[in-house]
């Protein structure tokens, strides 16, 4: 199986298929073609390495007597569209393999990417190029969080020792924390003249990342809170004297008070959800007695 020419997935969790062929034996053959006294496995990676896995010795497989690559690749790339979704990484391999078997970009955005449900466009091609032939840390974050394409491109703008610095932060997180997360970092080289390693190594954010008595968790969401207020000090500084005012406010759980987006004025919204008049009636009492303590002054002070 060192022939991996047809081969598109690399990050397969073969546990629970593996006790099934062990239990049921293989249902669906995998497909081959004949190459001299060998056989080059065309589809069915998974299914074959989960064989191995459960210790099977002699596999049935359906032989094709296709002998042009590229028909065989677009087969499977029809085949794989009929009964599952590709992972941005595979998306991309294929992409990858495609081209090296000849076919021309005009094509590939034509025919190709909208069969993959991916954007028809030169840029977006050139971004998967790039995950095509990034490290393996980089596939394996594409493949496992499912990112999208805007967030992929924000990634691969590092460079590659860049990268599996940042990816152990970005794994834990959401989307928008992650893109966050990266815009705040790349506003501060650009701003400060300084390198990745330098930011994620010096002060706080160096003890942070250092600490062992963090999880990666909350070491992802300390650094992103970190690269905030070394981004925009004064925005900082004021969540933070709101958020103090809003503690001393002794504001009830159930009830969501928030400035406006970045200080851009002096507005205050709050937000709450109820089930019952008596919910609501019970949230507006609350809300009330927030009114008539003097710390409420303190949400509007600059």
């Amino acid at each position: 199986m060192r022939d991996e020419r047809f081969r598109i997935s690399y990050f397969l969790d073969l546990e629970a298929l593996a006790r099934s062929i062990g239990a049921s034996g293989l249902l669906s053959p995998p497909l081959v073609r004949a190459s001299g006294k060998r056989f080059v496995l065309v589809s069915g990676w998974k299914r074959v390495l989960a064989c191995q896995e459960a210790g099977v010795v002699e596999i049935p497989a359906l032989v094709t007597d296709e002998k042009d690559d590229l028909k065989l690749f677009l087969a499977i790339v029809e085949e794989n569209r009929s009964h599952r979704t590709l992972s941005l990484t595979e998306k991309a391999e294929t992409l990858k393999k495609l081209q090296a078997l000849g076919l021309g970009q005009e094509a590939l955005i034509r025919d190709i990417m909208p069969a993959l449900a991916l954007p028809a466009t030169a840029l977006h091609l050139r971004c998967l190029n790039g995950l095509a032939r990034a490290r393996r840390d980089v596939k394996r974050y594409a493949h496992e969080k499912e990112i999208p394409l805007s967030l992929l491109e924000s990634v691969l703008r590092f460079g590659d020792a860049d990268r599996s610095r940042l990816l152990p932060m970005l794994f834990p997180l959401g989307q928008n924390k992650q893109r966050e997360l990266l815009d705040d970092l790349r506003g501060i080289i650009r701003r400060d003249g300084v390198t990745v390693r330098r930011v994620l190594s010096d002060g706080a954010i160096g003890e942070a990342l250092s600490s062992e008595a963090l999880s990666q968790l909350q070491k992802a969401d300390r650094v992103r809170g970190l690269l905030r207020k070394l981004r925009y000090p004064a925005l900082s500084a004021q969540q933070g004297a709101f958020d103090a005012a809003l503690r001393n406010l002794g504001r009830p759980r159930e009830i969501a008070i928030q400035p406006s987006p970045f200080f851009e004025d002096e507005g205050v919204s709050v937000s709450f959800r109820f089930k019952s008049a008596a919910e609501l009636r019970d949230r507006l009492r609350k809300l009330e007695r927030l009114a008539s303590r003097p710390e409420l002054l303190r949400l509007f002070r600059e």
